[in-house]
């Protein structure tokens, strides 16, 4: 069945595990996190291992893997890797101080009216362990005056209407994703453009520096960096800031998907899909109210029902109290823009980040980039960085790039899902390739499914961490074939892992987060492993939920790679449901499904908005 085949090998991204509330909530209170030291053990005995002692058990196994080819290859070396990533923050930082917005060291006597009070914030925690997922200004304490905020929106207005069409004068930004309904422009742009003599009207400068010194710089340090064991060598500054312009009245045109049928199959409004940014903290800044929907929506947010097993529990996107009024968190925090479904939402945010406050003479001297901003874009650049490789040294420099990340942040669970999906690579390779060294055996798969299982034990809400744990269990299982207990077993945590991807998935939708693309990939997957265990009947139900979607898709503006890889999904997904009912038609007995499955992925389906 070459289609199972392809799809096993080649879709992307992500595992599964399950964690206990107590375990989770002692790693999200601890300030900081340490790698614990440990005696090396055979890998057929990680199971036993203590909880504290298996991640460093696990990168034993890593670095055992990795070091033969950093010692033979120079191409391969984490030194240069690293100042590869301290060079990038370096660019960043003067491409930040040629801008028009300071540095937290810029303190000066602003030209701006008035005396501003420090900015009182509050905590917004969630179950379970009551722990804090972002801040907010408090009620009675805006970040900005209604006269603050027409200034700043008829500034953006302004630059809007004077560079619509004019692609040089304004860049993409670096964290947003070019959809339809979403319009944006820098605020350093703004700031510039409206400088100019002949604009002055609209110059926002003066106002644009106090907020940032005198009223989210003190909160930011206050609130996050002053707990930081370095936040006293550090100064923030404005890594991108951006005006953001939410229009469900273009996003809903682009993305009416009815195809003359009467029904539209996409209509999700104007958001952001999930995703995490670069800086150190993200501060959203509402602009408006006429409009119903948005807010930001966390994937951590979803704790309580994952834990619990409920998906029927409602969750709200979290908003700020209104306009003028702020959210922060932590950048590396997972997000997204929930849709805008009627009206026009803008905002305004600030992603800051920290440089050394040294100043070096040295010109062989360069800031080091803080171990949160190393462990992004370690993570971020690894594919890029290595593409220049051979293919096997590119897998290693990949493993090597995921290493050092959880080196930089040892409970980042999204290095260590990115560590076992490089290692899953590899493994694939050794088995496509002759290094078959006299036999393959099961090592790298067994790792690569351990790294995947420490991910889900501090990003227990990734979906797309479990349905590409459900892949890694079903290779495992092949590597394991004699032993039929271990084969029931993982067979049974495949099947857990693929329904908890649908249910994350499905009430994400619900959110009006869209992860469709993720959600029918999940699918497709379980659909294809139903299959391969004769259940059909289930299978079937599953697929036939997903391919009346049509995979004639819109062209909106940069998702191009994204509409492709979720036709190639509808059409894998066809062909599997017709190979499925050909073989359930004459076997009866494949009518019904084992167990509850069908039950519970139908209604994970049924669910989603469609």
């Amino acid at each position: 069945m070459s289609t199972i085949n392809f799809l096993l090998l080649t879709l992307l991204h992500l595992a599964y595990n399950q964690i206990s509330a107590l375990a989770f909530v002692l790693r999200r209170a601890a300030a900081t996190a340490t790698a614990s030291s440990a005696t090396s053990l055979p890998l057929a005995h990680v199971e036993v291992v203590t909880t504290n002692q298996l991640p460093a058990l696990l990168l034993e196994r890593v670095d055992k893997i990795i070091d033969p080819y950093v010692f033979n290859n120079g191409e391969i070396d984490r030194k240069n890797i690293l100042n590869s990533v301290d060079r990038e923050h370096v660019e960043d930082v003067c491409w930040a101080k040629a801008s028009s917005l300071p540095f937290e060291s810029d303190r000066s006597t602003c030209s701006w009216p008035g005396t501003w009070n420090p900015t009182e914030y509050e905590s917004i925690h969630i179950d379970p362990g009551n722990y804090s997922i972002a801040t907010r200004t408090k009620k009675n304490n805006p970040l900005l005056t209604g006269d603050e905020i027409e200034c700043l929106r008829g500034a953006s207005e302004f630059y809007w209407s004077r560079i619509e069409g004019d692609h040089e004068t304004s860049e993409k930004s670096r964290f947003t994703y070019q959809r339809k309904g979403n319009s944006e422009a820098h605020l350093s742009d703004v700031v510039k453009y409206c400088q100019r003599s002949d604009l002055n009207s609209y110059d926002v400068a003066p106002l644009v520096n106090d907020l940032l010194l005198n009223r989210i710089y003190p909160w930011i340090r206050a609130s996050y960096l002053s707990r930081e064991e370095i936040g006293n060598d550090l100064e923030l500054f404005v890594y991108d800031s951006l005006f953001i312009r939410y229009n469900t009245t273009a996003a809903n045109l682009s993305n009416d998907t009815s195809n003359g049928s009467g029904e539209n199959l996409e209509s999700v409004g104007a958001g952001q899909p999930l995703h995490r940014d670069l800086g150190y903290v993200s501060v959203n800044i509402m602009l408006n109210e006429e409009f119903e929907g948005g807010g930001t929506f966390f994937e951590d947010q979803l704790l309580s029902l994952v834990l619990s097993g409920n998906y029927d529990n409602e969750i709200q996107p979290l908003k700020p109290l209104g306009p003028g009024h702020a959210i922060a968190h932590y950048s590396k925090s997972r997000h997204a823009g929930a849709a805008t479904y009627a009206g026009v939402r803008d905002i305004l945010v600030i992603f800051l980040a920290a440089k050394e406050k040294t100043q070096f003479t040295d010109a062989n001297r360069m800031w080091k980039a803080p171990c949160w901003e190393r462990n992004a874009r370690l993570k971020v650049g690894a594919r890029t960085y290595c593409s220049v490789l051979s293919k096997e040294d590119q897998m290693m420099c990949r493993i090597l790039h995921h290493r050092l990340a959880i080196d930089q942040v040892m409970d980042d669970g999204e290095a260590w899902h990115y560590l076992g999906m490089a290692i899953l690579d590899y493994n694939d390779h050794l088995q496509l390739s002759d290094i078959a060294r006299g036999g393959i055996t099961s090592m790298e798969m067994e790792l690569a499914v351990a790294c995947l299982n420490e991910a889900a034990k501090h990003t227990p809400c990734d979906g797309r961490l479990y349905n590409n744990l459900g892949i890694a269990l079903e290779r495992l299982m092949h590597c394991q074939a004699s032993n039929s207990r271990i084969m029931i077993e993982q067979r049974e945590k495949a099947a857990e892992a693929y329904k908890k991807s649908m249910l994350i998935h499905s009430t994400c939708q619900r959110m009006r987060c869209n992860v469709h693309a993720d959600h029918i990939s999940t699918c497709l997957n379980y659909g294809l492993y139903l299959s391969k265990l004769d259940q059909f009947g289930c299978a079937i139900d599953i697929l036939s939920r997903i391919v009346h979607q049509t995979d004639t898709l819109t062209d909106a503006d940069n998702d191009l790679d994204e509409i492709r890889a979720r036709q190639r999904v509808v059409r894998d997904a066809k062909k599997l449901l017709a190979f499925c009912k050909s073989q359930r038609l004459p076997n009866p007995r494949f009518e019904l499904c084992d167990g509850d499955d069908c039950p519970v992925l139908t209604r994970a389906i049924d669910q989603a908005p469609q």
